[in-house]
């Protein structure tokens, strides 16, 4: 039987069973089956040829270091073509999650070592290395433009001094691109006037601090608030409606919606 279970950076895999082996969480998952266009032809086929396991490494969940186990799926069209299927966790021939190199490359740039990084995530030092090698480029060239689509929004680091720190990623790709040493507005300014000719939308949560920022500095940028925060503003709404309705009723009508299944 197949589990429910939702995991960050696995919400459209099946996962079939987790377990706890010798102090590691184990996850195996497999995607759902799917018509997938031939890379040849271009012909749609949902013909299964076969199945393989394959280990990825991932981010720890529960404080323990994780593993999924993946039963990859390999189709073959009507031409002889065999080809992996598309999956939204795992890049081809990598054996870490995209979930894990990306939040490794962030680490690794405030990191005070790069051994402190490797111990934290389960890795040698050469694959932080690496990591760390990968995004320089993007992240500390100077005079680099961003794209026209960035995504912004702050995070608990290990700055020195401020408790919040302030990432920047592409909107479109959602891979990191900088980090902020703090969330103050003349920071967030600073760098967008230097780095941020070319941006044209900006997606954030409804932080006053950083809709100030942006409108300052950008020539009339669209400004799309996060789902997240944007269902979250929604929901504590409703939730002070609720209150403020249920205040005027009796008790025998507040204790009885209360009591009811319906009740949200």
């Amino acid at each position: 039987m197949n589990s429910n279970i939702i995991l960050p950076g696995l919400e459209e895999t099946i996962i079939t069973k987790t377990e706890v082996r010798g102090g590691q969480f184990i996850i195996h998952f497999e995607m759902p089956l799917k018509m997938h266009c031939c890379p040849r032809c271009g012909k749609e086929t949902k013909r299964v040829h076969d199945y393989r396991i394959t280990k990825i490494k991932h981010l720890k969940i529960m404080e323990r270091m994780t593993t999924l186990f993946y039963r990859k799926r390999r189709y073959v069209c009507d031409c002889g073509k065999r080809f992996a299927e598309a999956n939204p966790v795992v890049e081809r021939f990598q054996r870490y999650s995209k979930e894990w190199n990306q939040m490794v490359q962030i680490r690794s740039i405030k990191a005070k070592t790069f051994k402190e990084t490797a111990a934290q995530y389960g890795a040698s030092v050469s694959t932080i290395i690496h990591r760390f090698d990968q995004i320089v480029p993007n992240t500390l060239k100077e005079k680099q433009s961003l794209p026209t689509a960035i995504a912004i929004d702050e995070f608990k680091g290990n700055a020195d001094r401020e408790k919040f720190q302030l990432i920047i990623a592409d909107a479109v790709t959602k891979k990191p691109i900088e980090i902020l040493p703090d969330r103050k507005q003349a920071t967030i300014e600073s760098y967008l006037r230097e780095h941020g000719t070319n941006v044209k939308v900006v997606v954030m949560d409804m932080s006053r601090t950083f809709k100030a920022a942006v409108q300052k500095v950008l020539s009339k940028p669209v400004i799309v608030a996060d789902h997240f925060h944007f269902v979250r503003y929604i929901y504590r709404a409703l939730e002070r409606t609720r209150i403020r309705v249920q205040q005027e009723w009796d008790d025998y009508d507040r204790k009885k919606v209360k009591k009811n299944a319906l009740y949200f």
